[in-house]
């Protein structure tokens, strides 16, 4: 993509046209994901099915990563991204000719590799456009769209599958991908750079690796508690999570760009500590209380950390890699992120089956709070040695 290192402007309408790309992107996305565990159990599944089924989807994307990140440095983002599209929106068609698990887990691969390349390219050709040194603020205004996406997509979703049947769902699903798609088109006609890099590309870029570990870490959390959210809801009595989902993705948006410009300003401890301990008292209050009194405060306690986690991380790993790698440091960022959204409801279901979805959520917050002190320890080293 053309690419000009010293603007200081974040709001182009290169930006701008991006944002919406990734809107419609992660509305079908969403949409498809929150209802899933209701849609495996009408073709028969349980919660292991609806572990499997999410796990599928989650390697096929962890093994594209990297290929995807070495393709977009070497032949440019816009030349990967639109057959991307053009694949997930198939993907998102196939779900409704899924009528047994089998077919259904072969599904949700075909839809992962397809979003690997998609999603990736997408981030890449975003941090391209932004100013190195505003590069979390932007990160940051840029993952509002998903945010939005979120804050709305589980109650259509729900509406749609429960109103007119999961077949009408899947349409709606490859409606926003092509909306995407077409936008994508425009944007990309009218921008003629290729955005490949000079150099050699890299499958995976090393100096990622860390915050890519703690993004993943943090993934199998969040992936734990939404895969199983709307049957725990019923379980606990309650109609509907829609108001969980949309009140979490709220809160998410509103820290984004908040963390966004912490980022560019504080070290990064000060943002992802706090935002941990967060994120292990919205799994013990889980726990404790569910459905009932405050669990509006649990669900936008959750979305607070995780948008902060998620924005300040991605933030972190591109403020290291240089614009040539770009495509390498988003997919070893991602390969992270989706490898712990795969395992974690894996996990938790197998867990759940066990001591049911209370205690699951109780020993996940204790996960975290370890997982949040042994990053204070390493950092706390860290910044002693130095």
């Amino acid at each position: 993509m053309t690419e000009n290192f010293e603007r200081s402007t974040l709001l182009t309408p290169l930006f701008v046209g991006f944002f919406f790309v990734e809107f419609l992107s992660f509305f079908g996305f969403q949409m498809l994901n929150t209802q899933l565990s209701m849609y495996v159990t009408t073709i028969g599944g349980g919660n292991g099915a609806i572990g499997l089924a999410s796990c599928a989807m989650t390697a096929a994307i962890a093994f594209s990563r990297p290929v995807a990140g070495a393709l977009l440095d070497s032949y440019g983002k816009r030349k990967i991204l639109i057959p991307a599209q053009a694949c997930i929106i198939f993907a998102a068609l196939a779900h409704g000719f899924a009528g047994c698990i089998p077919a259904l887990i072969a599904v949700r691969a075909m839809y992962g590799f397809s979003w690997a390349f998609s999603d990736t390219a997408l981030n890449a050709i975003v941090a391209g456009i932004l100013p190195r040194k505003r590069i979390g603020t932007g990160m940051g205004i840029f993952t509002i769209a998903i945010g939005l996406s979120m804050s709305i997509a589980p109650a259509i979703g729900f509406s749609v599958s429960a109103g007119s049947g999961f077949h009408n769902l899947f349409k709606l699903c490859a409606a926003a991908a092509a909306g995407a798609m077409a936008l994508s088109i425009f944007i990309c006609r009218s921008d003629g750079g290729s955005g490949a890099a000079k150099g050699p590309a890299k499958l995976f870029l090393p100096s990622s690796l860390p915050y890519g570990l703690l993004i993943g870490s943090v993934m199998f959390v969040s992936s734990s508690i939404a895969s199983f959210i709307p049957l725990y809801a019923m379980e606990s009595g309650a109609h509907s999570a829609v108001p969980f989902f949309t009140l979490s993705a709220i809160t998410s948006l509103i820290a984004r760009p908040m963390v966004g410009r912490l980022v560019d300003s504080h070290a990064p401890r000060t943002v992802i500590f706090p935002s941990l301990l967060i994120l292990a008292f919205s799994c013990l209050a889980l726990a404790a209380a569910p459905f009932r009194g405050w669990m509006l405060l649990v669900a936008a306690t959750y979305g607070i950390s995780f948008g902060s986690l998620l924005g300040g991380l991605q933030a972190i790993t591109l403020a290291g890699a240089s614009r040539d790698n770009y495509g390498a440091a988003i997919a070893t960022f991602f390969l992270c992120f989706d490898i712990g959204n795969g395992i974690g409801p894996l996990f938790a279901g197998q867990l759940a089956n066990r001591i049911g979805f209370g205690s699951t959520y109780g020993t996940i917050g204790i996960l975290v709070c370890a997982l949040a002190f042994s990053y204070a320890l390493s950092t706390a080293r860290k910044a002693h040695a130095n």
